[in-house]
């Protein structure tokens, strides 16, 4: 029950729940508003996917003379939905600074369907989805990425797709869906390794021919959207990292492998299915026990951007 009060709440905040007769969807999404803090956070940098309970809702389309709404039910009131909506499951990962939600869409329960609401950023982990850009359905593929989604998002099959609520990188006046095919992310790759008692890092292509078969490698795929990025991670077996201190927050999914994260040295085992924070200012490094990958985004810390030594704002 922990998770559960802070995921209704900020779904009763981004979606419409009805008894009877659905009321007129909102003229304008609510994610152009500014978002709000955190109503019961979580504050320690993890939260494993086994204390998160998942919670079922419906949704289904309802049409109107003043249009198309999507009303939205959970809990005891989930008797009152259609035999035609959409029962998904999900998980909600409550941070200061933001908010991750895995969505569970299976076929056999009424396929995807979602109103995007105050949703950043979404990413699709498996299958497939449609949702609204320019005014036309755009199907976003395993593995594509979106931000700053809007409408109705839709499909047939099974899906698992995560999205991100939080307090971004630029105005909302600047944000706009943006769509990111898999293809089309940026890859980066680094390494680092121990060489005459120093630490010898490398993000070239002239450098990382130098790396031995003993560095730690990473490469990350970046889906770059307005004022933020998505990050997909590959995390190579090794460690532990060198220590780093960042001046925004990161909200972290844990999607494949085993790995370490130590923040300012206290160490937290992380799996599949796993949520991390990483926080601004404070000393961050990961131990990849295993070959592991993760989702990543970027969101701004209570107070504004931390001052860090050699890296300003």
């Amino acid at each position: 029950m922990k998770y559960l009060l802070p995921m209704v709440a900020g779904l009763m905040a981004c979606a419409i729940q009805v008894n009877a007769q659905a009321p007129a969807a909102p003229a304008n999404p609510p994610h152009a508003q500014k978002i709000s803090a955190a109503v019961d956070p979580v504050m320690t940098p993890h939260i494993s996917g086994k204390d998160v309970k998942p919670v079922t809702f419906a949704e289904w389309e309802l049409k109107n003379d003043r249009g198309t709404t999507v009303p939205i039910l959970w809990g005891d009131a989930l008797s009152k939905a259609p035999a035609n909506a959409s029962r998904y499951e999900q998980k909600t990962f409550e941070f200061p600074t933001g908010q991750i939600r895995v969505m569970e869409f299976k076929k056999d329960r009424g396929g995807v369907l979602h109103m995007i609401t105050a949703e950043n950023a979404m990413y699709v982990l498996k299958g497939s989805v449609t949702i609204d850009v320019g005014g036309k359905p755009v199907e976003i593929k395993e593995g594509d990425a979106v931000g700053y989604p809007s409408g109705i998002m839709r499909g047939k099959g099974d899906a698992t797709v995560v999205v991100w609520t939080v307090t971004g990188t630029v105005l909302n006046e600047a944000a706009k869906t943006t769509v990111v095919r898999k293809k089309d992310a940026k890859i980066g790759k680094s390494a680092e390794w121990e060489e005459g008692g120093k630490r010898v890092r490398a993000n070239t292509p002239e450098g990382l021919k130098k790396m031995p078969k003993d560095a730690i490698r990473l490469q990350v795929d970046r889906f770059e959207i307005p004022g933020n990025s998505i990050r997909l991670a590959h995390n190579y077996k090794g460690g532990p990292t060198s220590g780093g201190r960042g001046p925004i927050d990161a909200l972290i999914l844990v999607t494949s492998g085993h790995l370490t994260y130590f923040e300012d040295g206290k160490p937290y085992d992380a799996w599949p299915g796993d949520a991390i924070r990483e926080s601004a200012g404070h000393e961050n490094k990961w131990n990849r026990i295993e070959d592991s990958s993760f989702l990543a985004i970027s969101t701004q810390p209570i107070g504004g951007p931390v001052k860090v030594a050699g890296r300003g704002e």
